[in-house]
């Protein structure tokens, strides 16, 4: 974080606490505490609150004050309605074209390391990967509009995304073969086939966290 001012740092560390469920949704924020977590005078901590509650991470009410934003049920169907409406295309889409060497050696190496953190069970490593790959192939299909969207809602869709391997730890694994085999077929320019993969894979995210 070298370059940043105090209120960027306390913006960026409060941010990364929110996404990695360090603090959980529903949690409430004192400047109090956040002083003592953050090490940090009372003023930037102030003014990164203010942030996040204008970019809705954090949200206000009289009897609580401020405390992280919880997605509500709704709002978690309609991330995942988003991404397979978005991504089912895109990826039935890329079955047409042919990776270049450089890109089948970036999806060779991501995938390996999806694999490593598979083993270990590093859920946030994992989804960090996965958040990867997932936006790897809208940057390769080239829509700039699609591109924006995507990275507007990108620290949205990774909070889910840990969410969703933290209340099932076994999806971790199926979550990499997913993703294997959804390359894989998009390689062999089976567009229907890597379609209904990417529907399924995202529908079976969703299942988890709405039963």
């Amino acid at each position: 974080m070298a370059g940043l001012t105090l209120k960027e740092k306390a913006y960026e560390r409060l941010r990364n606490l929110i996404l990695n469920g360090s603090i959980p949704p529903g949690e409430n924020l004192t400047e109090r505490h956040l002083v003592e977590l953050l090490e940090m005078s009372r003023t930037p901590i102030r003014a990164a609150l203010e942030r996040l509650e204008a970019e809705g991470w954090v949200t206000y009410s009289p009897n609580k004050g401020l405390s992280v934003k919880e997605l509500s049920l709704q709002r978690v169907i309609d991330f995942f309605d988003y991404r397979m409406a978005l991504e089912g295309y895109v990826i039935s889409k890329l079955a047409s074209r042919t990776f270049s060497d450089e890109e089948k050696s970036w999806f060779e190496n991501n995938l390996a390391e999806q694999a490593k953190y598979m083993e270990t069970n590093d859920f946030q490593e994992f989804t960090r990967r996965d958040s990867d790959f997932h936006r790897k192939l809208i940057e390769i299909y080239g829509n700039y509009e699609i591109k924006q969207t995507f990275e507007n809602l990108q620290d949205k869709l990774f909070q889910i995304a840990l969410n969703v391997l933290r209340k099932d730890n076994k999806r971790i694994q199926r979550s990499y073969e997913d993703h294997k085999n959804i390359y894989e077929l998009i390689k062999q320019g089976n567009a229907e086939d890597a379609y209904k993969l990417a529907i399924q894979h995202l529908e079976f995210g969703k299942q988890i966290l709405i039963l």
